[in-house]
């Protein structure tokens, strides 16, 4: 049997509650092409530059279908993401995944 992940339902309500707070952790990726490499993140927030800068992200989710996607600086996504790669940045920005 595969022991696949389970998503946001594999978390109790503390377990959960402490993720969304982003109390374990993040790793930052803050250059063109940088990778997290395989791990269980639960969100991406787009940090730095001004307030119309973007960052292109591509994420492999753990369940379901990947995404790339032009982030605006300021916004998070959420979900359950095997690897988080930062495709282009504007000047200042970085990009905080979450582990969960």
């Amino acid at each position: 049997m595969i022991n696949k992940h389970k998503g946001i339902l594999q978390y109790g309500g503390d377990e959960g509650s402490n993720i969304a707070l982003g109390q374990l952790g993040f790793k930052v990726l803050d250059s063109a092409s940088e990778s997290t490499g395989d791990g269980t993140f639960v969100a991406f927030k787009v940090t730095g530059g001004g307030s119309a800068t973007t960052a292109v992200i591509t994420a492999t989710c753990h369940q379901g279908d990947g995404l790339t996607v032009t982030v605006l600086t300021g916004e998070i996504i959420w979900g359950a993401f095997k690897n988080i790669t930062a495709g282009t940045l504007g000047t200042g920005v970085e990009v905080l995944c979450y582990y969960g």
